[in-house]
């Protein structure tokens, strides 16, 4: 009796054997730097005015804003800064602002729809 060859499997036998795909990517987080609006960790929903600011402009904002947030880790995560704190802050990221160097931040300006206005520094490393 002559050797049998071994059944080949079907397309569809391989496939079902095959493990089940991972979930397809959400959206994860996306940079409130990117998009024309955005909702903070607190439920505020925030419009994009301009960005990146010229450094003047985000020194006044620094102290003048209604709310102030630094983006960390790309967006990721917000840290919302006091009032309290803001010159301090202010002064840590200035010679960092739209540089080269690692962390580097970028701000933008954003209004809520009761019109308060928001300096979001984003961190870039």
């Amino acid at each position: 009796m002559p050797d049998r060859r071994p059944r080949k499997a079907t397309l569809a036998e391989m496939v079902a054997s095959l493990p089940p795909a991972p979930d397809p990517p959400g959206e994860g987080v996306r940079s409130p730097a990117g998009r024309e609006e955005f909702i903070d960790d607190e439920g505020q929903l925030w419009r994009k005015v301009r960005g990146p600011l010229h450094r003047r402009l985000t020194q006044r904002l620094a102290t003048q804003a209604d709310a102030l947030i630094i983006g960390e880790a790309g967006g990721g995560q917000f840290r919302h800064v006091p009032a309290t704190d803001r010159l301090a802050t202010w002064n840590q990221i200035k010679e960092r602002l739209m540089a080269e160097c690692i962390p580097s931040y970028a701000p933008y300006e954003f209004v809520s729809t009761d019109g308060l206005t928001l300096l979001y520094i984003e961190e870039n490393c």
